[in-house]
């Protein structure tokens, strides 16, 4: 037990661990009712009445992977555990023939990078099944659900945050939405659809 505690929380399988640390706090706070699943796809901007907004940083890359069609912190939570495994038997069955030293430490990033690299495809292909859970629909036009009433899916909802869904003749809607007063309208509130923001793809709400 005190060699396997003393690769994983060494480099460089320490990151990981790190990273499933956190992952694991996170998830028991989900599953508790503390943080929502979509808590970090609020950063991802998402297709609305057949256009598409540029994204950037970090969605840009994950759609470039094809990550996609999952909340990011079940992808996160994957790449994280496959990465730590890689790192961890390779570290346990490679690093243990070098002493410490330039060709040590040459070794530890090679084995950090392949992790990395090796963990996004396992990633796919262990949560493409998964894709049809997580699946929905987005309107097909900006203003065919106006005067809805959906819910807020997202802890709060602001003038910058806020998701709603709507369930309707067997179709499940997610939209991004706003509301210029905050901190009225909590998850699992009823809202209405009241006007679509064409330049940003994205409807203001009131509390239903």
């Amino acid at each position: 037990m005190d060699h396997f505690f003393s690769i994983a929380f060494s480099l460089p399988t320490l990151v990981f661990s790190v990273m499933l640390i956190f992952v694991s706090v996170y998830w028991l706070l989900a599953i508790i009712g503390l943080l929502d699943i979509e808590i970090l796809d609020a950063n991802f901007d998402l297709d609305y009445g057949g256009e598409t907004t540029p994204v950037g940083g970090m969605a840009a890359i994950m759609v470039a992977m094809g990550l996609t069609g999952l909340p990011v912190t079940l992808i996160i939570s994957f790449i994280a555990l496959f990465a730590w495994f890689v790192s961890y038997m390779s570290s346990l069955y490679l690093l243990s023939f070098f002493s410490l030293g330039v060709i040590f430490w040459l070794v530890a990033l090679a084995i950090f990078i392949v992790a990395i690299m090796l963990s996004i495809p396992l990633t796919i292909i262990f949560t493409k099944p998964m894709r049809r859970f997580f699946r929905v629909n987005y309107a097909t036009k900006s203003n065919d659900l106006l005067g809805e009433v959906c819910q807020l899916i997202t802890s709060e909802v602001s003038e910058k945050f806020g998701e709603a869904e709507l369930h309707k003749e067997g179709d499940h809607y997610i939209f991004q939405v706003r509301c210029q007063t905050e901190n009225v309208i909590k998850k699992g509130d009823d809202v209405v659809l009241l006007e679509y923001d064409q330049e940003n793809h994205l409807y203001f709400i009131k509390k239903y």
